[in-house]
């Protein structure tokens, strides 16, 4: 699958609460959905597709989703709707995505009509039908939903599905980048700089681009020095410009490692040291990740000392220091210390997430965009795997 496919999938969301699969207790409800509770097996089904009070798996999720989904459950036609649409945890088929799809939508939820006009925009098999898919996202955007009314702009800025209004687009754009959006506020800010839909206003389209740029959007950041080289005269002060490419850059080169923000700073005397890797080699998973850690951002830091991190890393991770999953993930990820191996690094992530690690999920989403449905497969399974033997 392309990688873009798979970047959708995480901007589809579900619009129901969260699982409740933790609050009422993982047991009960697994054993309410065997019994054929319709309401447990979609609580299930959310829960996996988390991934917060179980490690993330989708496989499991669209299994679940199956069944409450042929009761009728619209968030569970959803969710297995999405699934068929992805390749995650269902074998592509764009003809079951839209069925499922399009029974959530009969509900008129606001999330389900964007989800299901997604579906007919992309065309999972090659075809598409962005006219039908300008139809739910202007449903979806009149109910308020921000993502559904940026998707309308887009096709009428680019004529797909509709006549090339680019007034029109600009009016879809207006309301979600009030409310912050970086994508409606880019968009829009270069309507301005051209003067297309709106009139010419270079104050306006700065104010739009950085608003976005300072949410840590690339494509604003790329659009504002872009235009700063062309010679447009845009009033953004360059100190601030500079930063902002600065932390471009950065992101680029990936996420920094996590610091456990319990604990306090790791020692720095050469006493203190000793005594905390005395403590480390002793098997104390805390002491483990503090000298792992200031391996890991040590100035000079050669093959062997990355490699000795990742192993404290390790240990401390598989005595179940949440954290320290997600620095060996990030490490899997880098190829720094251990092989490049994405399939090892998103396991790790994914057992940090259930570990109740909010970082990770957004690592998780990040790095699936590099990822094909099977080695996202792949690190769920092994995922399910690790933490069976952790028990």
């Amino acid at each position: 699958m392309k990688a873009r496919t798979v970047t959708l999938f995480f901007c589809l969301t579900l619009s129901a609460g969260p699982a409740t699969a933790q609050e009422d207790g993982l047991a009960t409800v697994i054993q309410r959905a065997e019994a054929g509770d319709t309401a447990a097996q979609s609580n299930l089904a959310r829960a996996f597709f988390e991934g917060a009070s179980v490690p993330r798996n989708y496989e499991t999720a669209a299994d679940w989703a199956e069944k409450a989904a042929a009761a009728g459950d619209p968030p569970a036609q959803n969710l297995l709707g999405l699934a068929f649409l992805t390749g995650l945890g269902r074998e592509r088929d764009h003809a079951e995505a839209l069925n499922w799809l399009r029974l959530a939508a009969k509900t008129g939820v606001p999330k389900f009509l964007f989800d299901y006009a997604i579906a007919l925009e992309t065309g999972a098999d090659g075809r598409t039908d962005p006219a039908s898919a300008a139809t739910f996202y202007s449903r979806a955007a009149e109910a308020g939903h921000l993502d559904a009314a940026v998707r309308l702009g887009l096709l009428y800025q680019n004529g797909r599905g509709v006549d090339k209004d680019l007034a029109r687009a600009a009016r879809h754009y207006e309301g979600p980048a009030a409310a912050g959006h970086p994508v409606a506020q880019t968009a829009l800010g270069r309507l301005y700089v051209q003067g297309e839909g709106v009139p010419q206003d270079y104050a306006r389209a700065a104010e739009l681009l950085l608003s976005a740029a300072e949410q840590g959007y690339p494509d604003a950041i790329r659009t504002l020095a872009a235009l700063s080289e062309s010679g447009v005269a845009l009033p953004v002060d360059t100190v601030r410009l500079n930063a902002l490419l600065k932390l471009l850059r950065k992101e680029s080169a990936g996420p920094d490692l996590v610091y456990d923000p319990r604990l306090a700073p790791p020692p720095t005397s050469p006493e203190e040291l000793e005594k905390l890797q005395q403590t480390a080699r002793a098997g104390d998973p805390v002491a483990q990740f503090q000298i792992a850690w200031l391996l890991a951002n040590a100035e000079d830091f050669p093959a062997s000392t990355r490699a000795e991190a990742a192993r404290l890393f390790r240990a401390a991770a598989e005595a179940g220091h949440g954290p320290s999953m997600i620095n060996l993930g990030l490490l899997y990820f880098q190829g720094s210390g251990v092989p490049l191996d994405f399939v090892l690094g998103q396991m790790w992530l994914t057992l940090a997430a259930a570990a109740g690690q909010t970082p990770a999920a957004d690592l998780m989403a990040q790095f699936s965009s590099r990822m094909t449905p099977g080695q996202i497969t792949e690190a769920q399974n092994l995922a399910e795997k690790q933490a069976l033997k952790s028990q």
